[in-house]
């Protein structure tokens, strides 16, 4: 574990999407799968959540890594193995609940939550470690985006009204709380229909009765608006890990308008690709129904 600062941690992970996003690679446009698991850690076997889901996606997209498994230094060695000399590791970050004296609260405490990191290395990046055999991922096999999206839609309980109209655009509507979409004739196939639906559930997530995110970032505005980016970040990253953990396929808005938005939206902002990233994580955990143990 690092002794770096919470603006340190951020810096360094918003400056990896950035150069990703200059380069011409969205680290949203999908969870790198490998062995048909998420980047996964090697000794809890439950997938990565939050930005952590991307920071390792890239890594592994940039190294071509085979193995989902990831694992700190010391770890590899408890597995009766190594890391190879020379070998770069991959930050990945989480918060820390630190409990301090506050003479104003009711009990005379109060938590502040301490963003910290550390460094684990891929599976391929290891010698001789050993993994117990509940490790050895099942033969993965995608889905059909129909099967895909019945299942998100029959598990999103409380979920917003869906309506199709022949129109240009698709939208969620905060006081109606209804997700309108194109007619299905209108899309190109399966996969684009499923990826709109998921961006816009996502952006549903939002609402006062579920996780009142619109409340906290304010009601997005327009094209190019802060707050427009902000949502839109947390929209697209919501979908595409909806569509991963489905087991279905994902596609991104990738156009030079969208990219500049967020270029310019963390350029300003270094903690916002934390930020949003965290507020997706829980508006998947809202649509899926996950219980986080």
């Amino acid at each position: 574990m690092t002794a770096k600062t919470r603006k340190d941690v951020e810096a360094e992970a918003t400056a990896k999407v950035l150069e990703a996003l200059e380069r011409g690679t969205v680290p949203w446009e999908k969870p790198w799968r490998t062995a048909g698991l998420l980047p996964t850690s090697a000794t809890t076997s439950k997938p990565y959540r939050g930005i952590n889901t991307w920071l390792l996606s890239l890594a592994a997209l940039e190294a071509g890594f085979e193995s989902p498994y990831w694992l700190t230094y010391r770890q590899a060695r408890e597995f009766g193995g190594h890391v190879r000399k020379g070998e770069h590791g991959t930050l990945v970050v989480f918060w820390k609940r630190l409990e301090v004296k506050d003479p104003e609260a009711e009990d005379g405490r109060k938590v502040i939550p301490l963003l910290r990191s550390y460094v684990v290395f891929n599976l391929d990046q290891c010698d001789e470690v050993t993994m117990p055999r509940r490790f050895t991922p099942e033969e993965f096999e995608p889905i059909e985006p129909g099967e895909a999206v019945a299942a998100v839609l029959a598990g999103y309980v409380d979920g917003p009204t869906i309506e199709h109209r022949t129109q240009g655009r698709a939208f969620y509507s905060p006081a109606e709380d209804t997700v309108t979409l194109p007619a299905l004739d209108q899309y190109e196939d399966a996969v684009g229909y499923a990826s709109t639906l998921f961006h816009e559930l996502t952006h549903s997530t939002g609402h006062v009765s579920r996780l009142a995110r619109f409340e906290k970032n304010g009601t997005p505005q327009h094209f190019g608006d802060e707050r427009y980016a902000r949502e839109e970040l947390v929209a697209e990253m919501g979908a595409a890990m909806v569509a991963a953990v489905s087991g279905t396929e994902h596609r991104v808005e990738q156009s030079a308008s969208y990219v500049a938005s967020w270029l310019r939206a963390l350029k300003d902002d270094k903690s916002l690709v934390i930020k949003a990233a965290q507020q997706a994580q829980k508006a998947v955990d809202q649509i899926l129904g996950t219980v986080v143990q």
